[in-house]
């Protein structure tokens, strides 16, 4: 999906802003500031990883490795059709490389959301040079996969920087203040229903209104995301990618105000699932991509542990 896709469905689109090469003061502040998202080149150059995380390096060195991967991923959809255990295959890293190099974007395959010190020596992401010192958790995962995967449109509740080692990705953005034009779902604030390849304006008319960004990033590329901010990530080829949570987590202020501008079907939602989830503990399906806590389930945890972000906060989950 590229800039010109998007706007050829009648969406309004920027090109996100791009800092000078090997600029990391130009990143440093821009964190500080979280006016938006920012396009950093030049900054891994010296990482271990850009060299070293490529598909046949990696295949080489950690081929005997057991990982479970998710394979015949839907091509279409914003939702699972079944339940995301129904695609994970444990397999070895080598089998999994042969399987991604050689899968069509219909059927793509991902090793994905795996901490990076699960898999590979996470000293080779050199993140502590580029940010600002931080007294929060923080986490690191790894994401690799073949042409044709997608993580759709959803928020993260901590700041993200994005970093492409090998291959091609596309990103496009939406604003936290703007979230009601990514139209939730109601039993989940974090994950949108919206498809952006597909964009129903019938269903979803403020996206006819909103302002998206978008960019194109290739190897060595490094893209820091705001929390809150809504992103749509897809592969163009085969690819690998690491990023880093950190920061304050958004927290449970920031989704009750979303909640009240949401309206009745979202409060019901929420309601149901704090009965549900929360004091009935009963178990949620695992239809969206790495399925976080319903609203419901995040309300219950903040009263009951303090704790909105609990089992979805990257650093703890």
């Amino acid at each position: 999906m590229t800039a010109l896709d998007l706007l050829g469905k009648g969406l309004t689109v920027r090109r996100v802003q791009r800092a000078t090469p090997s600029d990391v003061t130009a990143l440093r502040r821009a964190v500080g500031r979280r006016s938006g998202p920012l396009l950093c080149s030049g900054l891994l150059d010296s990482w271990p990883a850009r060299a070293a995380w490529n598909p046949a390096a990696l295949a080489e060195r950690h081929g005997a490795r057991k990982v479970t991967a998710l394979l015949d991923l839907p091509e279409a959809g914003v939702l699972f059709p079944e339940d995301q255990r129904h695609y994970q295959r444990e397999l070895s890293f080598a089998a999994f490389v042969e399987r991604m190099n050689s899968t069509e974007p219909s059927a793509p395959c991902y090793l994905a959301y795996k901490r990076a010190h699960e898999i590979f020596d996470p000293a080779d992401c050199d993140f502590a040079s580029l940010l600002p010192p931080d007294p929060h958790p923080t986490d690191t995962r790894v994401w690799i996969g073949s042409a044709g995967t997608r993580s759709m449109l959803h928020s993260d509740l901590k700041d993200n920087v994005f970093c492409q080692l090998w291959g091609e990705k596309s990103v496009t953005l939406l604003s936290w203040r703007d979230s009601r034009a990514a139209y939730p779902f109601p039993d989940n604030l974090v994950n949108s229903q919206v498809d952006l390849a597909t964009p129903d304006f019938r269903r979803f008319p403020r996206l006819r209104n909103a302002v998206l960004h978008h960019v194109r990033m290739g190897p060595g590329d490094l893209l820091y995301i705001p929390r809150g901010w809504w992103h749509d990530i897809r592969a163009h080829t085969a690819s690998v990618s690491v990023n880093h949570w950190f920061g304050q987590p958004l927290g449970l202020t920031q989704y009750l105000s979303l909640l009240g501008v949401l309206g009745p079907v979202y409060w019901k939602a929420t309601a149901r699932d704090f009965l549900t989830h929360g004091l009935l503990r009963r178990e949620e399906s695992t239809r969206f991509f790495f399925s976080p806590p319903s609203t419901g389930k995040r309300l219950y945890d903040a009263l009951r542990f303090g704790d909105f972000s609990r089992g979805n906060d990257p650093s703890t989950s």
